[in-house]
């Protein structure tokens, strides 16, 4: 008990050590980063909000129970996040930055910076949907907080297993205290996760709109349409992530950016073997007309289609081979839901 309790009293001070010793650098980071964070839910939630409101106003609906509660809930949102933009915004840190900036400290005495192996391959995932400049932020944030709070784990764990022994609670301390810290470790690994899991599901969805607008492009190149028309018309014909990334590029270039690096950026962003084709070739023939690039829209448009295909067909696989476990233990109940009774003597 007294180890424990010793155990936890050190850590704590660990931990206050990190969070009072971190510069301003390290600070500013980390309030950027939830800056930029609140503005995304702003701007998300205004959408959401703007297109319930837009929708009732025109069906004059105001009976749809179900759209209704959801605008309230996002105003409610709107509100939070609205506040704790202008907290942020006065460079007060709550609970949210406090962690970070203590496990952002911890990586700063390891010396993880951006040659460290971790920290390159979380900010490759993390600058395919954001900017170089808010990835950087982000995966320091990211680290940051999944080491704040494995530290904030260990001094809960010790102090309460410490404390709860000293109740004489025996085998439960133990339980409780481990409880209390795989809360705390997964409160920081799911951000983590999170990159992962976006990451992945925007591969995917790269990869089911690729094909589809490829085989816009190509339709309007071959009518003899110039490739940045016939891009500006694609992006506006659909809805995902692939079209979002089109209109960045057109931000890029209404902006002066030049092609180049507008293009070079949705490769880096999209991380597509095809759009990193599409984005190449367009970058390449801009100066050769229209001749050369349909001829290489129209075999992108063969390989990607012919890959959608395989695609398709893998997925399927993958699906059936996540249903035979359910499949057999059906067959298996239904066996037994047979044969107990046969061996039973029970008679229908």
């Amino acid at each position: 008990m007294i180890i424990c309790m010793a155990l936890a009293t050190i850590g704590f001070l660990f931990f206050a050590f990190l969070f009072l010793s971190a510069g301003e650098n390290i600070t500013g980071s980390i309030l950027t980063c939830r800056r930029e964070t609140e503005l995304e839910n702003i701007k998300k939630t205004r959408i959401e909000l703007d297109l319930i409101v837009d929708y009732l106003k025109r069906t004059k609906d105001l009976k749809d129970k179900k759209r209704v509660k959801r605008a309230r809930e996002l105003k409610k949102n709107l509100e939070q996040y609205q506040k704790n933009l202008e907290r942020l915004e006065k460079g007060k840190a709550g609970m949210m930055e406090v962690i970070p900036i203590a496990g952002y400290r911890m990586m700063q005495m390891m010396h993880w910076d951006g040659r460290n192996e971790t920290v390159k391959k979380l900010y490759n995932q993390c600058v395919q949907f954001k900017e170089r400049r808010e990835a950087m932020n982000y995966t320091y944030y990211i680290l940051g907080a999944l080491i704040g709070y494995v530290v904030l784990g260990g001094v809960c764990f010790f102090a309460m297993l410490g404390l709860m022994l000293a109740m004489g609670l025996g085998i439960r301390a133990v339980v409780f205290s481990v409880v209390v810290l795989i809360l705390l470790v997964m409160a920081g690994y799911v951000p983590y996760d999170n990159v992962n899991v976006t990451v992945r599901n925007r591969k995917e969805e790269i990869e089911n709109q690729f094909p589809q607008v490829v085989s816009k492009l190509t339709l309007l190149t071959v009518a003899g349409m110039e490739v940045n028309q016939a891009w500006k018309l694609t992006s506006a014909s659909g809805v995902g992530v692939l079209y979002q990334e089109m209109e960045r590029v057109l931000v890029d270039l209404d902006n002066n950016v030049p092609p180049a690096e507008a293009y070079s950026k949705l490769i880096t962003r999209c991380n597509n073997p095809y759009t990193t084709k599409l984005a190449t070739a367009i970058m390449q023939n801009a100066s050769k007309g229209n001749a050369e690039i349909v001829n290489l829209f129209r075999r992108l448009n063969s390989e990607s289609w012919l890959e959608h295909k395989h695609s398709a067909r893998r997925r399927g696989e993958q699906i059936s081979s996540k249903l035979l476990v359910p499949t057999l233990l059906m067959f298996v109940g239904i066996i037994i839901l047979v044969i107990v009774p046969v061996m039973t003597g029970f008679n229908f």
